[in-house]
């Protein structure tokens, strides 16, 4: 379990390959990739790096360099695997675009930055209704059906199925997501400039309030 912290309020927290923490007011930085987007070898380093943490945290310890580490790994091989891109097809990035957006309109979430990569999406979202776990679920149960159609995939088989988040501890940390998603295209090596990558939404300054206390 998560070390007690006086300043938040832990609503849920719940393991998958992963340890899950959601707070009151919580803000998170979620990455879902899709299914097959690792290679073997990428995969079973980031499942060795990912029992490492779940192990820190099950004997009480923060893990905060190992949930590093995991993220590090993870994006690494993202960044450099080409064996599944269904994202930069032009009808899946509208498709995902457009739930991101819904969701968005309808006050399920407030999304204060996101970006489409060829395998894995970053949001950095504040839930407003239900559950961080029930809204992500719900996302990826319709964007994965409708795409996996589209392309012609078997039932389940277009997101992985657990997804890293954090959440947001400061305002200083608010800044750093929203850089990190602006930045991720030219990070990846995919443009030049953030403004030249059409899959993504990013405000001009990070949000402001609002964390926990």
């Amino acid at each position: 379990m998560p070390q007690r912290c006086d300043r938040v309020e832990t609503t849920s927290f719940w393991w998958g390959r992963l340890p899950h923490w959601e707070v009151v007011d919580g803000r998170y930085f979620v990455t879902i990739r899709l299914a097959g987007a690792l290679p073997e070898t990428g995969s079973r380093r980031v499942r060795d790096l990912s029992a490492q943490y779940g192990d820190a945290v099950r004997n009480g310890q923060d893990g905060l360099r190992l949930r590093r580490a995991v993220f590090r790994e993870m994006e690494l091989w993202l960044h450099t695997s080409s064996q599944v891109t269904h994202l930069v097809q032009p009808a899946v990035a509208g498709l995902v675009t457009e739930a991101i957006r819904h969701r968005q309109e309808q006050g399920v979430w407030e999304v204060f930055a996101y970006v489409l990569m060829p395998n894995h999406i970053h949001l950095f979202v504040r839930v407003l209704q239900g559950s961080l776990r029930e809204t992500l679920g719900s996302f990826k149960s319709w964007t994965g059906g409708a795409a996996a159609s589209m392309l012609g995939l078997q039932a389940g088989r277009f997101w992985q199925r657990e997804w890293f988040d954090h959440w947001s501890r400061s305002g200083s940390e608010d800044e750093k997501i929203s850089q990190y998603v602006r930045a991720n295209p030219v990070k990846a090596g995919l443009v030049r400039t953030s403004a030249e990558w059409p899959h993504g939404s990013w405000p001009a300054s990070p949000p402001a309030g609002g964390h926990p206390r």
